[in-house]
């Protein structure tokens, strides 16, 4: 019994081995039918592997892929599902490649029939789909030229150049040619000039040539003046190359200028930095020199064209500090033209910052002091009078702060009347008198006049002091009546005396008051630092200078 079973045993390893020797057999020959393209051998060889070894999908797997190849996707489906369930780790990738392919296959049969569609009907998608095709599989350039044909009466030569010059289709002799005649077209010409200064453009532009690049765009809007691409290359060049400018410039002026020019301003943000930071500087540094006109222009400019700008409270208050410092300099200074610029810087703080009291309190101050020393220097002439010589004229200044001058001459009526030639003493003896019989008739006159040079000071508008110097000139006169030698009366006459002729120094003080130009003076004289007089007079003053 024993020796049976292992008799048994013995058989079926044989067979075994005699069944994997005729599989492997059988593998080899349908792989050399494979090599050589042999696909109906294939198909008629495969299944003898699915009866050395039923378990084994590799019959499936080859049966399917030359059904594949001979042009029957639905049979290589058929027997791929097959061979799915009996797939080992080896043999699944190659049943997932051979499923794609069969779907490639299929949606390659779907293009084609579209191609030929549209193609039959005239239509301008067959090209892309001829190209579609090619693309499935390359090896099939007849479908490339299919679509090189289709694009060329389509006169689309860049994309009839973009299949011819793949490298599937570099050793076909016909497509090289049919390149090199493509590209020479007036047509390709002008598309290949576009592209090559769209190319040198942007590599000019790469490299900071802006200039170059401007030129190389403008070509290419020569080849075709509405492209897109190249007008907005060319616009993007221009405005590097103005802020290329700028930089170089590195000026207020230049960079103001690029923000206000024409070009596409893609640094607007850091040319306003720039602005506004090169603002405040310079206007920090006129205030700091109390260049006003400057400081005013570098603010009021940052202010105006940038309002939400973080300096301006910092400028307003530099510029109030300022004005006010200038101010202070000026307001005790005793000219009314200080005094007005002191009010000018003060009304500046005011409307540049908020008003106070105690700026309203300077202004007030500064105003007045304005008023009382911006009064003009006055001359006048007036009528003066006193009890001894009561017909006085009297001309001179009066000076807001400084000095004054004035000249007075006084004199009475006496002084304007004649006297005969001869005179006499106070002994009575008359000196040229051609009549021997003269006699005084008790009446005397005194003739006086006063010539002065004095001094005008303001107290407080509008009271003046005056004070001056000079003399007083007295001369007594007699009347005497005049016989012939017969005693007849001839006339009477004033002859002068002598011994009665005087000058005296003498000296006055007094007031004035001159209002709208209408001047009163009152005071005093006196004589020989003896007798007084008081002193009165009217008139008017006018504006000097």
């Amino acid at each position: 019994m024993k020796a049976i079973l292992t008799g048994l045993l013995l058989v079926c390893s044989i067979l075994a081995i005699a069944q994997t020797d005729d599989f492997f057999t059988i593998e080899r020959r349908i792989k050399d039918h494979i090599k050589n393209g042999r696909w109906d051998e294939v198909v008629v060889t495969a299944p003898d592997l699915v009866i050395a070894d039923p378990t084994n999908g590799n019959g499936y797997y080859y049966t399917a892929m030359a059904f594949l190849k001979l042009n029957q996707p639905d049979k290589a489906s058929e027997y791929l599902a097959q061979a799915e369930p009996l797939a080992d780790a080896e043999l699944k990738p190659l049943l997932s490649t051979l499923k794609n392919e069969i779907n490639q296959y299929r949606e390659a049969n779907q293009v084609l029939e579209l191609a030929e569609k549209q193609e039959k009907q005239g239509s301008k998608r067959a090209a892309d789909e001829w190209k579609k095709l090619w693309e499935l599989d390359k090896l099939k350039t007849e479908y490339a030229l299919n679509a090189v044909e289709l694009y060329v009466e389509q006169k689309n030569y860049p994309q009839a150049l973009e299949i011819l010059k793949d490298p599937a289709m570099a050793n076909d002799p016909g497509a090289q040619a049919l390149y090199k005649r493509i590209n020479s077209t007036p047509e390709m010409t002008k598309i290949n000039g576009y592209n090559e200064a769209l190319l040198l453009g942007k590599q000019n532009m790469k490299n900071g040539n802006y200039s170059t690049a401007i030129s190389n765009f403008s070509t290419a809007l020569r080849f075709q003046p509405n492209d897109v691409e190249a007008g907005s290359q060319k616009k993007l060049a221009e405005d590097e190359l103005a802020w290329q400018t700028t930089r170089k410039t590195n000026t207020l002026e230049a960079f103001e200028n690029y923000l206000k020019g024409t070009t596409l301003r893609n640094h607007k943000a850091e040319a306003d930095d720039i602005v506004m930071r090169a603002l405040i500087r310079f206007g920090n540094k006129a205030a700091s020199e109390n260049n006003f006109k400057d400081m005013e222009y570098y603010f009021g400019k940052y202010m105006k064209q940038y309002p939400n700008g973080s300096e301006n409270t910092a400028a307003r208050q530099t510029m109030c500090d300022t004005y006010q410092a200038a101010a202070d300099k000026e307001k005790d200074k005793k000219t009314a033209f200080a005094q007005k610029q002191s009010i000018a810087y003060l009304t500046k703080v005011k409307t540049i910052c908020s008003s106070t009291p105690a700026l309203e309190t300077a202004l007030k101050t500064a105003n007045k002091k304005a008023i009382r020393y911006g009064r003009p220097n006055r001359g006048f002439i007036a009528y003066v009078y006193d009890s001894l010589a009561p017909i006085g004229l009297s001309f001179g200044t009066i000076n807001n702060r400084k000095v004054g001058m004035y000249i007075t001459v006084r004199a009475n009526e006496n002084l304007f009347q004649g006297n005969s030639f001869y005179t006499v003493n106070d002994q009575g003896m008359y000196d040229g008198s051609v009549f021997d019989d003269v006699r005084p008739t008790g009446e005397t006159r005194t003739s006086h006049f006063d010539g002065m040079l004095g001094l005008t000071k303001k107290i407080a508008f509008p009271l003046w002091l005056y004070a001056g110097g000079g003399i007083n000139y007295s001369q007594l006169s007699i009347q005497v009546d005049e016989y012939n030698d017969s005693g007849r009366f001839i006339e009477s006459e004033w002859i002068k005396n002598t011994d009665q002729q005087f000058i005296k120094p003498v000296v006055e003080a007094g007031a004035i008051i001159d209002v709208g130009g209408f001047q009163l003076r009152g005071g005093g004289k006196m004589i020989d630092f003896k007798d007084i007089y008081y002193t009165l007079g009217v008139g008017f003053s006018f504006r000097r200078g």
